[in-house]
C-alpha cells in the first residue's frame, strides 16, 4: 500500500487555501478553514471554524485556478451535509472563532472582541443560535470558539414539487478596540437528483424525494425522448441526472451529456475504448457527478477521468492499472466524500487476472492518495494462504508468485461522515480464492488502512481448480438502518453475492448479522445469483437475480426479491425464470428493474406488496435494460442494452 502525505507551511497556507479545497478544511485554531474576507489587519478577530465546509465554486481547475467563493453541497453529501440524508435541505457545519492568532494573516494583530452580530438571524434555522452562541464568549480576551453550531438551508421547491438549488450568503461582524471584522461566506444546497450509481453515499439506489410519481399513476408513463448514441453501442450503467444535464456512459467509450428536457445531446468526451480488444470495450461506470460541477468516469483502460460537467472539458486523468500486464478495467464507480474520490481496480476480464486494489485520489488534482490492495501481493503456489516474498518462504522447491484476484467492481459505500468506506470483492474464475478476495471490507477514508473484513467463504488452493469458484460481490455493498428490534435503530453494511446468499455485517465490526441462502453455490458461479445492485427503502431490500451457476440451472427461485433489512428474510418474490443482471432503482414506494438478455422487457412494482403497476413492452425498448434507472422529478430514465447493439437510453413522463 502507498500512502501520500504533504506537509504544508504556514507562509503559504494562504495560497492554498484559495486554490486547494482539500488544504483548505484545516482545523481552527491556529489557521481557519473560511476567514470570511475583511480587512487583514482584523481579519483574525473572528474566523467561520468548519471542519465540514469548504468553499469549492468554482471547482479547482488544474490549469487554470482560480480563487474559490462559495461553498456547494448537496442534499445529503457524506462529511458536507451533516444530516448526510437527502431530505431537502443541507444542514452546514458553522462555527466561529474569535481573537485567532492566525499564521495565515500574518498583518493582523488580535486584540479583544467585545461585540458580535450575525446579519439576518432570523431567516435560516441556526442563525440566531450561532450568534447567541458566540456572544456568549464575550468579551473574548483570548483565542476561543463556538462548539456544534449549524446553519440549515432548505432547497427551493416549485408548485410541482420539483426541489431547486437554494442560496445564503453567511454575515457576521465582530468588533474590538481595532476595529471591526466583516465576514461573509456563500453557501448553496444543491439537489441530489440522481448523481451517481447507487444515487447516495449509501449506495440506497433510492430516491426518496420523488413526489410526483406515484403507485396509483406510474402506469400511466408514456415515452418523453430517446436517446441513441453514436452507433448503437450498449448502455448498461445507471443514467447520472444533473439540474440542466443528464450523463450516460456507452461501450463506444463515450461519456454523453444530453438534455434533460429534450434528450438532444450537448456535448460529448471520447475516452478512445470504443474499440478496446476484449468482451467489455468503451465505459461499463455510472458517472458521477459532484455538487461543484465535476463529473467523474473510469473506462476500459483502468484510466480515471474528471472532467467538467458544463462543458466536458478534461481537467485531469490517471491510470488505476499500473502495467498493461495489469489487465486492469474499471467497473467501480466512483464515490466521493470528503473531496476524496474512491474508485475500484479489477480484471477486465477473468483471464488474466489482476490484483484488485481500492484507490483514492484527490478530488481537485487527480493526484493518488492512497492504494490499498484486497488480497496479498504473492503466494505460495503449494499453499495459497503463505504470503511471501521468495521462492524460500514456500519450502521445498516451491515457488512464491504474485497474488491474484479480490477485484473491486462493487462501487463503494461512506460512512454519513466519509471517514470510514464499505467495499465488496470479487472472485476470479481463472486464479484461487486467496487472502481477502470475495470478502467485504471496511476501510479508513484518509489512510486507507483495513478496519475489518468479513470473508464468507474459505480459501482455495491451486489444486481446486481452474475454473475456480469465482464468488464475491459484483455489486454493492449498502449501508442501511434498520429496527433493532429495542425501539432503536441499527446500521448494517448489506451485499449480496454470487454464491447465492445475501449477507448483513456490522459496519463496525465486520461480524455477521445475518445471513440468507437463497440456493447453494456451485463449484464455478460464473455470473452469480445476486450480479446487478440491489436497493434499500422503507426497511426492505430489493434485488433483481440471476443464477449460481453459468447455465441457468432447472430451479424455481423466483427472480425478483424484496427483503426485510433487520432479519433478510423474504417479504415478497416474483418473476420466476425471468434470469436478470438489472440493478433495481426505488422511488416512493415503487420498484424498478429491468430483464436479462433473453427478456426485453422493464417493470414497475410496488415495492410494499409486489404488485405490477406497469410492464414496458417490447416496443418500447429493442434490449435487455440490464442498466440501472434513475427516477427524479416524475421521470423515469432507463437504458438498455448489453453485449451487442441497439443500446440506448430512453425517458418517459407522465401525460
Amino acid at each position: 500500500m502507498t500512502i501520500r502525505t504533504t506537509r504544508v507551511s504556514a507562509c503559504v497556507f494562504a495560497f492554498l487555501f484559495l486554490f486547494s479545497s482539500g488544504i483548505a478544511r484545516a482545523q481552527c485554531p491556529p489557521s481557519c478553514p473560511i476567514p470570511g474576507g475583511g480587512d487583514d489587519t482584523t481579519n483574525c478577530l473572528s474566523e467561520l471554524a468548519s471542519t465540514a465546509m469548504h468553499l469549492n465554486s468554482p471547482f479547482f481547475n488544474p490549469v487554470k485556478p482560480k480563487a474559490a467563493k462559495e461553498h456547494r453541497c448537496f442534499d445529503g453529501d457524506p462529511g458536507c451535509d451533516l444530516d448526510a440524508t437527502a431530505n431537502g435541505e443541507c444542514v452546514f457545519d458553522v462555527d466561529v472563532c474569535l481573537r485567532n492568532v492566525d499564521p495565515a494573516i500574518p498583518t493582523c494583530v488580535p486584540t479583544d472582541v467585545t461585540a458580535f452580530d450575525v446579519k439576518g438571524e432570523s431567516k435560516f434555522a441556526g442563525l440566531a443560535a450561532l450568534e447567541v452562541a458566540a456572544q456568549a464568549l464575550l468579551p473574548a480576551a483570548s483565542n476561543v470558539c463556538t462548539s456544534g453550531q449549524s446553519v440549515t438551508l432548505p432547497l427551493k421547491q416549485k408548485s410541482s414539487g420539483v426541489l431547486k438549488r437554494s442560496k445564503m450568503t453567511l454575515k457576521v461582524v465582530a468588533g474590538g478596540a481595532s476595529g471591526n471584522d466583516k465576514d461573509t461566506v456563500k453557501l448553496s444546497c444543491v439537489p441530489r437528483n440522481w448523481p451517481s450509481h447507487g444515487f447516495d453515499h449509501r449506495n440506497s439506489r433510492n430516491n426518496p424525494l420523488e413526489t410526483t410519481l406515484t403507485t396509483g399513476n406510474v402506469a400511466s408513463l408514456l415515452p418523453l425522448w430517446s436517446f441513441v448514441p453514436d452507433g448503437n453501442p450498449v448502455v448498461t450503467s445507471t443514467p447520472t441526472v444533473g439540474e440542466k444535464l443528464i450523463y450516460v456512459t456507452a461501450w463506444d467509450g463515450v461519456l454523453y451529456a444530453i438534455s434533460r428536457k429534450n434528450g438532444k445531446a450537448k456535448w460529448k468526451y471520447d475516452t478512445g475504448t470504443g474499440s478496446f480488444p476484449g468482451l467489455f470495450p468503451g465505459i461499463q461506470t455510472s458517472a458521477t457527478l459532484t455538487a461543484d460541477g465535476r463529473v467523474i468516469i473510469t473506462d476500459a483502460d483502468a484510466i480515471v477521468h474528471c472532467l467538467d460537467a458544463k462543458k466536458g472539458k478534461l481537467l485531469w486523468q490517471t491510470n488505476i492499472g499500473d502495467t498493461v500486464a495489469d489487465a486492469a478495467h474499471g467497473w467501480s464507480s466512483a464515490t466521493v466524500a470528503n473531496d476524496r474520490v474512491f474508485i475500484g481496480r479489477a480484471s477486465h476480464e477473468d483471464d488474466p487476472c489482476t490484483q484488485g486494489h481500492l484507490y483514492a485520489f484527490d478530488l481537485d488534482t487527480g493526484a493518488e492518495l492512497w492504494r490499498t490492495p484486497t488480497v496479498p501481493d504473492a503466494i505460495c503456489n503449494n499453499d495459497t494462504s503463505i504470503e511471501c516474498t521468495t521462492n524460500a518462504d514456500c519450502g521445498g522447491g516451491n515457488t512464491c508468485i504474485p497474488g491474484r484476484g479480490g477485484g473491486v467492481t462493487a462501487t463503494p459505500a461512506t460512512s454519513d461522515d466519509g471517514e470510514t468506506v464499505y467495499i465488496a470483492a470479487i472472485g476470479c474464475l481463472s486464479f484461487p480464492s486467496i487472502g481477502t478476495a470475495d470478502s467485504i471490507f471496511a476501510l479508513d477514508a484518509a489512510t486507507g488502512a483495513i478496519d475489518w473484513v468479513n470473508r464468507p467463504q474459505t480459501i482455495e488452493q491451486f489444486s481446486d481448480g481452474p475454473p475456480y469458484h469465482d464468488y464475491g460481490f459484483a455489486n454493492g455493498p449498502a449501508l442501511i438502518t434498520v429496527s433493532d428490534g429495542m425501539a432503536g435503530t441499527q446500521d448494517l453494511v448489506v451485499a449480496g453475492s454470487k454464491d447465492g446468499t445475501l449477507y448483513a455485517v456490522d459496519p463496525d465490526t465486520g461480524a455477521t448479522v445475518w445471513t440468507n441462502e437463497l440456493l447453494p453455490a456451485t463449484e464455478f458461479v460464473g455470473f452469480g445469483l445476486f450480479n446487478g445492485a440491489i436497493g434499500f427503502a422503507d426497511g426492505n431490500l430489493y434485488a433483481a437475480l440471476y443464477d449460481t451457476s453459468l447455465v441457468a440451472s432447472p430451479d424455481n427461485l423466483d427472480r425478483l426479491f424484496a427483503f426485510d433489512g433487520t432479519d433478510g428474510s423474504v417479504v415478497w418474490s416474483d418473476r420466476e425464470d425471468e434470469y436478470s443482471w438489472a440493478h433495481v432503482g426505488l422511488a416512493n414506494g415503487m420498484l424498478f428493474t429491468g430483464g436479462a438478455s433473453s427478456s426485453i422487457e422493464f417493470h414497475i412494482y410496488d415495492a410494499s406488496n409486489g404488485t405490477l403497476l406497469r410492464n414496458f413492452n417490447t416496443g418500447e425498448f429493442l434490449e435487455a435494460p440490464v442498466g440501472g434507472p434513475a427516477i427524479v422529478d416524475g421521470m423515469l430514465i432507463a437504458p438498455s442494452g448489453v453485449f451487442g447493439s441497439n443500446g440506448a437510453v430512453r425517458a418517459f413522463a407522465l401525460p
